[in-house]
């Protein structure tokens, strides 16, 4: 009897510490934050929206990302929290708007309420001290990545970094950032460490430059009707094969069921090889314009997720913006942390455990995109619900538009709701004011008035706006 009891107590010692460590695990999920580089919503053989036939290329091919997205839930109003890349990358590690920031362009003369010590690697070490830190390719932030919190990075990189490979097969260091990244992972899970781990490529931003295997491969395939350059389309397909390389290490590292993949860009087409590019007419179609524009080609980007507790192949409507992964993922690391009284983003959680029903709930109910200077023209834009107010600054102008009816942004509505329209414009004037945000200059908007910056902008051939397929 007594052998007995000693086998039970033995089965339930183990039973128990089986539990304890399966229940310590899922408090402690590994997360990977991977940042594509002028990577437009439709850059993907993977459609962001179901119901939206341009919303995929007809021309690139990226089996990874589209096994990403069979694996866990897509968004179709995935937005990048600017239309140029350095405030969107501010945007992630502060949890807040570029307007709040003042990170607007990339260049940090105004930089205001970035506290270091308050980046998202260091919160993530105060919500659980356990967690390894890695940041693996473009960075273009204005702090160390080690004084943001982060064990082991590339450094301060920039685009430049991107374009200096001296290997032929790998032009913009895909391969080298991936190898770099599954390395750092093989790492922590030896040492049982759970780590955070952003993985930032340079690849899509220009100069395009492609490995010789998938330049050949897309020189081959008929270009579609609005995606035609082999050099891009094989520079993002060698994107997608780090992407692959990724995933593969995950699954044979054992660590799938227990780390979520979240994949964004972190802003909309660049045009063309050329620094005097036009806008991306037909390749961001049917978004309007592209990078350096707060249009809904400038901003909406790819924006998938993976992971413990969201479904394979879900699909969601609900707006999210970068901002929104800094109280995300410390959500999924402590549920008890308590944020930054400065953060602006809303924890995505309750939208991906529901199959991508319910709300993000942030300090507004709206996203602004700020863009007072720079190479392009200033302009500012607000998304409250369905609507969208664009403010044009050199012209003293407001637009409207219904991005549920005219996804193109092709029909200014703003004659027709005056109220609504002057509502929103109090609104956006209202929080820039309350932020503190940086304005555009009388002489930034002589520049802009004079036509110099919209070399850039020659407006579109008239085309019919898209809408949604109906049934």
């Amino acid at each position: 009897m007594r052998n007995n009891n000693l086998f039970l107590i033995l089965i339930i010692a183990l039973i128990t510490t089986g539990y304890s460590a399966m229940s310590q695990q899922q408090n402690t999920p590994n997360i990977i934050l991977i940042l594509a580089d002028d990577q437009g919503w439709n850059g993907l053989s993977v459609p962001m929206d179901p119901e939206v036939q341009g919303s995929k290329s007809d021309y690139y091919q990226t089996p990874s990302i589209a096994r990403l997205a069979r694996e866990g839930m897509r968004f179709s109003h995935g937005y990048a929290p600017a239309p140029v890349c350095s405030p969107t990358r501010h945007s992630i590690q502060f949890g807040m708007s570029p307007a709040k920031t003042r990170v607007t362009y990339n260049n940090y003369v105004n930089i205001q309420l970035c506290d270091p010590e308050q980046a998202l690697p260091n919160l993530i070490k105060q919500a659980d001290s356990r967690y390894a830190t890695a940041h693996f390719g473009k960075w273009h932030v204005s702090f160390e990545p080690e004084t943001c919190g982060y064990d082991e990075s590339d450094g301060s990189t920039g685009n430049e970094d991107g374009n200096n490979s001296n290997n032929t097969a790998d032009p913009k260091r895909t391969a080298e950032v991936t190898d770099r990244s599954v390395a750092f992972m093989k790492k922590q899970v030896g040492a049982k460490k759970p780590f955070f781990m952003q993985v930032s490529y340079y690849a899509d931003h220009l100069a395009f430059m492609s490995s010789p295997e998938m330049l050949e491969k897309y020189k081959a395939l008929p270009p579609g009707k609005r995606h035609t350059d082999p050099e891009f389309a094989g520079m993002n397909e060698d994107l997608d094969q780090g992407v692959g390389r990724l995933l593969e290490a995950i699954d044979q590292l054992g660590i799938s069921e227990n780390t979520y993949v979240v994949y964004m860009a972190d802003n909309g087409f660049d045009e063309s090889k050329s620094k005097l590019h036009g806008i991306a007419e037909r390749k961001a179609w049917p978004l309007s314009y592209s990078k350096g524009f707060v249009r809904e080609g400038g901003i909406r980007v790819p924006f998938i997720v993976r992971g413990p507790d969201v479904k394979a192949g879900t699909f969601c409507e609900v707006p999210v913006v970068g901002y929104d992964l800094m109280p995300t993922f410390l959500e999924w690391i402590n549920p008890q942390f308590k944020l930054p009284e400065l953060v602006e983003g809303g924890s995505l959680v309750n939208v991906l455990q529901q199959e991508g029903q319910g709300a993000v709930k942030r300090e507004n109910d709206f996203m602004v995109f700020h863009y007072p200077k720079g190479v392009w023209p200033a302009m500012t834009s607000l998304i409250q619900g369905e609507y969208k107010l664009i403010k044009i600054w050199s012209q003293d102008r407001v637009e409207l538009f219904n991005l549920r009816d005219d996804l193109s942004e092709a029909r200014d509505i703003s004659a027709s709701m005056p109220e609504k329209t002057e509502y929103m414009h109090r609104t956006l004037m209202a929080y820039l004011n309350g932020v503190n945000a940086t304005l555009p200059t009388q002489k930034d908007l002589e520049v802009d008035r004079s036509g110099e910056l919209m070399k850039k902008a020659m407006p579109t051939k008239t085309k019919k706006s898209a809408t949604k397929k109906k049934g």
